[in-house]
């Protein structure tokens, strides 16, 4: 096991060391405050933000907050500080109160959230969401009372709501969290523009990684203290008078007048969270996409790896966030119900959850078992009962601050609570963890129960990153209960060994999980600090952006259509290029064609898959059908309207796996090199295809030196699949490769590979499922299968499909990007456009076909591919 951190008063057993090496540094508290756009910081606030004084300021800050809620700091001529929640939702290692206290001195902070139902629909529409949110939110207005302070809810977009709350109280200015993602940080930033005079917003961060650097393995040779978690002010600044929220005073309800009592505490329900963000949602969907959804057509599916219906039916406000559905008969075929599902419907399925529901439909933030993988998972777990639990269990973490840390505690200590007994409701819930537990620990996701469970949690900020974290590292440090026992008595040192009270066996495996459970924290927070630092830089034409899938961070680089070119036409009827990767590469392995795609008059999007190159790569049963699942929720929530899609190697076969699944975001699909078998006279067996794989062991030896062994030779590999232009194989390309290849559990990501089910046919996707217009943009020279025979085969398999020979190897699109940009803009321009045109006038696909049944043979020649 990876070596942590101890803590500074703590020496490991000689046991312990079989999991853990090294020193788990002295913790320190920081924060780290910015400014954005808006007026001159205040002093307090500004003085924080120096690293070489980090420790010393906030100690400072600290002492001053408190000072200030007791009523002996100066009287402030400034109007209270708003402390902005947003999925911060804690009181707990919460530099923005520490911070705001010390500032606001005696004008008071009002905390408050806004409900911005756009923003947050990805949390609230999957099941579960809304009430864990509504939970969370009167979980923390009631920890606010118990010191002092009350929670103000506003219900509206944020660019309106929160500068007419500043206005209205004459506040400062605005404390709060940095955000990464694209659409929040932009959000935030025109909020700080429409403040009003006088007022900015104050940016804070709570890093565990004391020092940053692209590569993780200089993070690890560089660690010597990490960031402790910051206590609970013993009391927060008082609420301004002008901000008194009813009940304050008494322990009472908290309503804002902003939008009356609808059904909580919080005057907010979950049903009208989820009414909210469904409306807004909708709204922001093109006019394309609520076409495809209304028309409920009926695609078949099946087959090994998943492979079900994925209708566009239902209402026009359906969605997939991931949220998967039984279909109503327990077989588990629930993509149908996926894509398109009602959003708000009088009568909300009671089914089951199938074999091959996620774990993630109610857990949320982090998607356990994606559909189809399940065929080989979900049976070790009976049918989907585990994952029943796991998700009760998960919707329970999330609950609160109070609930989700008592919940850590048990789960980090669930052996010894299990063990131990105690009352039959504590034996139940000890029971019930074990049994969630268990429905994630298995041999291709190992340790996966984390972020099953507490994903939830960490995505809306119930507990930071820094105290999951610190209790992990407790309990790494902990020395056994009882010593070793003296003399020879084999009894009493085979109960040492095996009870919880003796500690041996059972605290080696909860220290397994304080393992995972601090990896978690520290692969998060690395990709929060890199993500925090590229967000928004230019790179090959394009803007580099960030965006949260079910709480995992990844990138994408998009490029607008160019403005003013002959011919474009109105940009929200055509559709974009959505660019997918393969295997081991990243979003700027498109550098070559985004911008010349964008420069034709197409919005294009480049997205990193998770678990490769800078995106996050936690514990999850990665495969083909997460990464289908991962791009069909990119186009709904980043894209909003319909996309062609062309993929590379794997990513070829996710982009066909797209357009089969999910027909209603495709309107034509380009293969560059593409992975997948191909097989005449496929039929879908009745029960679909379970993986086979060898023995955990074999495949943990097998991975490790596979691994090894690509890692050391990118460079080599790179230009075995660049013959025609080695030089395009250059050193940035390997370098990148192999700094993702070190990023925190990019080796779960390789070793997943030997769990994925049998995939369903590539000619089965292309032609029986999706039957859209496809080009074949063929490498010929691709030295990892016979190019030219795949190409005719394909020809002869999908008679939707024109193909292409090219002279260039495995990555055509990189390698030889001109030719391949031509011809995928000449496709869109002759096949795809029209071909919407004449569906649009009740033409079917079976005429498209039948137009694209030859086969083009356009073999570039060499001078030209070596320009």
């Amino acid at each position: 096991m990876r070596s942590l951190p101890t803590p500074p008063a703590a020496s490991l057993s000689g046991r312990q060391q079989q999991y853990i090496s090294g020193a788990l540094p002295h913790a320190a508290p920081l924060c780290r405050l910015s400014n954005a756009v808006g007026a001159r910081p205040r002093a307090p606030l500004q003085a924080a933000a120096g690293r070489p004084h980090q420790n010393r300021v906030l100690a400072q800050a600290t002492q001053a907050a408190t000072d200030s809620s007791s009523g002996s700091a100066e009287p402030s001529p400034a109007g209270p500080l708003l402390l902005w929640y947003k999925r911060d939702l804690r009181l707990d290692d919460h530099p923005g109160w520490h911070a705001a206290a010390a500032a606001a001195g005696s004008a008071g902070v009002v905390p408050v959230f806004c409900f911005d139902p756009a923003r947050y629909a990805h949390l609230v529409l999957p099941r579960g969401g809304a009430e864990a949110l509504v939970s969370a939110l009167e979980s923390l207005d009631r920890s606010l009372r118990q010191h002092g302070s009350a929670l103000m809810v506003r219900v509206g977009a944020w660019e309106d709501q929160v500068p007419q709350l500043a206005a209205e109280l004459k506040a400062s200015g605005i404390v709060a969290e940095l955000e990464v993602e694209a659409d929040w940080r932009q959000a935030v930033q025109r909020v700080a523009t429409a403040l009003p005079e006088g007022a900015g917003v104050q940016h804070w961060q709570a890093p565990l990684l004391p020092t940053y650097a692209d590569d993780f393995r200089d993070v690890r040779a560089l660690r010597s203290v990490y960031n402790a978690p910051l206590p609970v002010l013993p009391k927060l600044p008082r609420l301004p008078s002008a901000a008194a929220v009813p009940g304050a005073a008494d322990g009472g309800t908290s309503v804002d007048s902003s939008i009356g009592s609808i059904g909580s505490s919080l005057g907010i329900s979950s049903s009208q969270l989820r009414q909210l963000a469904s409306e807004a949602y909708r709204a922001g969907l093109s006019p394309a996409l609520q076409a495809a959804a209304a028309t409920q057509p009926s695609y078949g599916g099946g087959g090994g790896g998943g492979g079900a219906s994925a209708n566009l039916a239902g209402s026009t406000g359906s969605v997939s966030f991931s949220d998967e559905e039984s279909n109503g008969n327990g077989s588990g075929n629930g993509r149908g119900a996926r894509l398109i599902e009602r959003l708000v419907s009088s009568s909300t399925s009671t089914a089951a959850t199938a074999a091959g529901s996620s774990a993630a439909a109610a857990a949320d933030c982090k998607p356990g078992l994606p559909a189809g993988t399940s065929t080989s998972t979900s049976a070790a777990v009976g049918a989907g009962q585990g994952l029943s639990i796991a998700a009760e269990v998960a919707a329970e973490f999330a609950a609160g601050e109070g609930p989700v840390m008592r919940a850590l505690g048990s789960y980090l200590r669930h052996l010894e609570t299990a063990a131990d007994g105690g009352s039959v409701e504590a034996e139940a819930e000890a029971a019930a963890l074990a049994q969630a537990i268990a429905s994630h620990d298995l041999p291709a996701t190992p340790d996966g129960c984390f972020p099953a469970l507490f994903g939830r949690a960490l995505s809306l900020g119930v507990v930071s990153k820094r105290r999951v974290y610190s209790e992990a590292a407790a309990i790494l440090s902990q020395q056994p209960e009882q010593p070793w026992p003296a003399g020879f008595g084999l009894l009493s040192q085979l109960a040492w060994l095996l009870t919880s009270s003796g500690g041996a066996a059972p605290r080696l495996r909860r220290q397994r999980k304080a393992a995972a459970a601090a990896a978690a924290a520290e692969a998060r927070d690395f990709h929060e600090q890199m993500a925090a630092g590229r967000e928004g830089q230019q790179a090959y034409g394009a803007t580099l952006h960030h965006w949260r899938w079910q709480g995992l961070i990844t990138d994408y680089l998009a490029a607008p259509a160019a403005q003013g070119e002959a011919g474009v036409g109105d940009q929200s009827t055509r559709p974009a290029i959505l660019l997918c990767h393969g295997f081991g590469a990243f979003s700027e392995h498109y550098r070559g064609n985004v911008a010349a795609l964008a420069a034709a008059g197409y919005d294009v999007y480049s997205p990193t898959l998770p678990g490769y190159g800078r995106s996050e790569k936690p514990v999850l049963p990665y495969g083909q059908d997460l990464w289908t699942q991962f791009l069909a929720d990119f186009v709904l929530q980043v894209v909003r309207r319909p996309v062609v899609v062309a993929g590379n190697s794997i990513g070829g076969f996710i982009s066909a796996s797209l357009a089969a699944d999910y027909p209603g975001l495709v309107q034509g699909l380009v293969l560059l090199n593409s992975a997948g078998r191909i097989q005449q006279g496929y039929q879908p067996p009745a029960e679909p295809a379970k993986a086979s794989p060898p023995p955990p062991f074999v495949v943990e030896g097998v991975a490790r030196t596979l691994f090894a062994f690509l890692e050391g030779n990118v460079s080599n590999q790179l230009r075995r699949v660049y013959p025609v232009r080695p030089q395009r194989a250059d050193s940035w390309l390997g370098g990148e490769i192999a700094r993702a290849a070190r990023d925190p559990g990019a080796l779960g990501v390789f070793r997943s590979v030997f769990y994925l089910p049998p995939p369903r046919p590539l000619n089965y996707l292309v032609s029986r499922l999706f039957g859209g217009p496809t080009l074949v943009l063929q490498g010929l020279k691709d030295p990892l299968n016979n190019a030219p025979a795949r190409a005719d085969e394909l020809a002869r398999a999908c008679s939707n499909a024109t193909i292409v020979k090219l002279d260039a190897g495995h990555c055509p699109h990189d390698e030889v990007p001109e030719i391949c940009n031509a011809a995928i803009l000449k496709f869109i321009e002759e096949q795809v456009l029209p071909n919407n045109s004449s569906n649009s006038n009740g033409s079917s696909k079976s005429n498209m076909a039948s137009n694209n049944a030859a086969v083009a043979v356009g073999v570039s020649s060499a001078p030209a591919a070596a320009k």
